[in-house]
């Protein structure tokens, strides 16, 4: 599908380090990785196990974003879990659209967006910043 060559499978356990819950860990997490590139001498373990943790550092960049922006904690913890997939879907190009222009901002990225409709194709052709 997509090119994909490899699936990775990945199990995180998450330990507190702080507040009430401190000492206690979470329940095993499973998570899966797609990848267009092919298990090989260069691309090991090493090298995906590598590349998961840099989507990982990616995702917690952007996670207290998603926090306080969209209450993501607040309504996807109880909620559909397909819901909650798809609507994280649909909001991660706009961090990568954000990331790209150096808007660190969620209300001001909406503000250029209501202000200069163009902006929006010209971020899915990818053409730079005026």
């Amino acid at each position: 599908m997509f090119g994909m060559h490899t699936l990775v499978q990945t199990r995180r356990q998450w330990e507190y380090v702080s507040g009430p819950n401190k000492g206690k860990r979470t329940e095993v997490e499973t998570s899966y990785h797609a990848s267009t590139i092919e298990i090989d001498k260069s691309h090991g373990v090493d090298f995906f196990a590598n590349a998961v943790r840099m989507e990982w550092t990616i995702e917690t960049g952007y996670h207290g974003k998603r926090d306080y922006a969209y209450c993501e904690d607040v309504r996807t913890r109880r909620g559909n879990g397909n819901i909650i997939g798809a609507m994280m879907l649909a909001r991660t190009p706009a961090f990568v659209f954000m990331a790209k222009r150096g808007i660190g901002n969620c209300q001001v990225f909406k503000e250029n967006l209501q202000s200069n409709r163009a902006l929006a194709l010209r971020m899915v052709v990818d053409v730079p910043p005026n």
